[in-house]
């Protein structure tokens, strides 16, 4: 089965081998085996799933936590001419329903959904009509109540299990400590599952972390000495722009990126960017997530993300391809109490949660006991400013609302646009008659949604602009025009956020039902983010290995080439080791680094060194000597 499999790698992915482990994995989960798959950023954990997904008979479902990663991943199926559908935020009930359909009778191989659709009927009915071939469930850690994204709506995974008992479940992720290994295993109810993991180590990757009092020219400074392609991370949109204006400034091309960006606007920055056009990519972590460009030769972090797996995955953007890479850390004192107030100062309570909830419900205008399954665009600095929110308290508190499943949350900037015809389409017609774009338009529009005078029209102004070939500006400047002719009633409203309700209105139960888990959850994030800290603002210990160790991995070398590792102290420490093992007899650099259990390539720069400073000498035989 496994040479079918090598044919599908080839053919529709375009590789001629596996990486470490895919091979294995994928021989695993089609005997109809359970797995747990630990493989890093970049190491190709969607490939063990969507092989086996094409080639057994039948539908693989995926369970993702991210339109996003959805979106994305059901796109590059497409491409490669694979069937593939994704279920995510704002369908209405009939489009559900064929969705649904068919995947019972399109030969679809792939259906993408949300863990919240989970706990629709009409979902779980259509699914047990389904022939499902396996069940994967990706970003699995958001199953584990000690993982950094836990998402209760995950525990409802196990709804599958019971609707296909049979079918075999292969769980993915690049970050899980072992208590979060064996919660998702335990959670799932893998049957005997075999765990894959690869090592959590990058060696290719060196960490860098420099404590500045100027970071603008730090950043500035790094990128003179670094010309390959990077991505620098801040944690707010602002900053995304203010550093790409730097960096440009400093004649470094540089784009920014973050969720409020138009899907047009991020489409063209990220493809400048993936063709080498724009070196910088300043971003907000909307960006990375379904990346995959091998060349990145490092990774900027200006400000503290909110744990160590975050840090981790972020960082494992960089050197996909095995070269050498950097993850550079530039930080100062303020951006610790900064982290502190973002992650945990800012997280909701109980009691705020339920006022969050209130005035977001009443600012949509949603009466108690409705709602569920309606979705509404929000202009988030709106809501802030009607009722005088801290904007980040309120976001944290939205973000809770998606989290347990309360509300789904969508960023994404665009106009929504509500017309009324005041005047019959003849009448319009007419109006446009010497006007070619107007008249393009408008036909657009009445082919579209029809001219009746009674009902406020929801309009999709990209749409009309593809179907009238003209662009966005044109049609929001014609329903300006047509608006100031009193042909039309026009609101024109910028959003910035999309909101679906999961569940109908009920303001204390709904958040009185995970209150307790919401204080747990808080307390878990702080902890996280003390380990954060802890790796950021500790000199002492090599960088790497205390990543390891976090992940419960143990490796007894120092990796040699982070930035506690080559500081002075450090390497005089090295060269003091390596002479005190001379002091006995001489030594060839094999024989050194079993001694002083150093990694080879560190003992060879520091060999030369010594040699360098005539320290040492090296004999016929090419064994080292102390020089007397």
């Amino acid at each position: 089965m496994i040479d079918k499999s090598l044919d599908i790698l080839n053919k529709v992915y375009g590789f001629d081998t596996f990486r470490p482990l895919q091979q294995e994995i994928i021989s695993s989960v089609l005997e109809g085996k359970d797995a747990l798959v630990l493989l890093p950023t970049g190491g190709g954990k969607s490939i063990c799933y969507q092989i086996p997904g094409i080639q057994l008979s039948g539908i693989c479902i995926v369970i993702s936590p991210l339109v996003a990663l959805i979106k994305d991943q059901v796109d590059q199926l497409k491409k490669r001419h694979i069937k593939a559908v994704g279920i995510t935020g704002g369908i209405s009930y009939r489009e559900l329903d064929d969705v649904l359909d068919n995947c019972i009778y399109g030969n679809y191989d792939f259906l993408y959904l949300s863990p919240e659709r989970l706990q629709q009927t009409l979902v779980k009915e259509r699914i047990l009509k389904m022939n499902v071939n396996l069940i994967a469930v990706d970003e699995a850690h958001c199953i584990s109540e000690w993982g950094h994204d836990f998402r209760p709506a995950y525990r409802q995974i196990i709804t599958l299990k019971e609707l296909h008992p049979r079918i075999p479940i292969i769980a993915v992720t690049a970050t899980a400590t072992k208590a979060v290994q064996e919660d998702i295993i335990a959670a799932l109810e893998l049957q005997n599952p075999k765990v894959f993991k690869s090592s959590y180590e990058r060696s290719n990757i060196h960490y860098h972390i420099k404590k500045t009092g100027d970071k603008r020219q730090e950043l500035c400074d790094f990128y003179t000495t670094q010309p390959g392609s990077s991505i620098t991370y801040v944690r707010s949109r602002k900053n995304a722009v203010e550093f790409t204006l730097l960096l440009q400034q400093s004649q470094i091309t540089a784009g920014f990126y973050h969720g409020g960006l138009s899907n047009k606007l991020r489409t063209r920055t990220s493809q400048s960017w993936m063709s080498n056009k724009l070196q910088v990519m300043v971003a907000t972590n909307a960006f990375g997530m379904g990346i995959d460009k091998p060349d990145v030769r490092s990774v900027v972090h200006l400000q503290l993300p909110d744990s160590v797996e975050s840090y981790y995955q972020e960082t494992g953007r960089a050197g996909r391809d095995g070269n050498t890479s950097i993850a550079h850390f530039i930080y100062n004192r303020n951006d610790i109490e900064h982290a502190y107030n973002q992650f945990v100062k800012s997280q909701p309570t109980t009691e705020y949660l339920k006022f969050i909830y209130r005035k977001l419900s009443n600012y949509l205008r949603i009466p108690l006991g409705e709602g569920g399954e309606e979705t509404h665009p929000l202009s988030f600095s709106k809501f802030c400013n009607t009722y005088q929110l801290n904007g980040m308290q309120a976001y944290s508190a939205l973000n809770a609302l998606d989290r347990f499943s309360v509300i789904s949350l969508a960023q994404g900037y665009h106009r929504r646009s509500c017309i009324r015809f005041r005047e019959s389409g003849t009448r319009i017609i007419d109006f446009a008659q010497n006007r070619p774009v107007v008249n393009a338009i408008i036909q657009a529009i009445l082919r579209t949604y029809g001219s009746s005078q009674h009902h406020v029209l929801q309009i999709n102004t990209a749409l009309v602009a593809t179907r009238s070939n003209t662009s966005e500006d044109d049609v929001n400047q014609t329903l300006q025009l047509l608006q100031e002719q009193e042909l039309i009633e026009a609101t024109i409203t910028n959003t910035d956020l999309q909101i679906t309700y999961l569940i109908p209105r009920d303001d204390e139960r709904t958040i009185n039902r995970f209150s307790r888990e919401l204080e747990r959850q808080n307390t878990l994030r702080l902890e996280k983010l003390k380990a954060l800290v802890k790796l950021v603002t500790n000199t002492d210990l090599c960088i790497n290995k205390m990543i390891l160790e976090y992940f419960d991995e143990e490796i007894p070398k120092d990796c040699g080439h982070c930035s506690n590792c080559i500081k002075t102290g450090s390497r005089t420490a090295f060269e003091h080791q390596i002479l005190s093992a001379l002091q006995s007899q001489p030594l060839d650099s094999n024989e050194i680094t079993q001694q002083i259990n150093i990694d080879k390539k560190v003992v060879v720069a520091h060999l030369k060194t010594l040699l360098e400073q005539g320290k040492v000498n090296i004999t016929s035989n090419n064994k080292y000597t102390i020089n007397e």
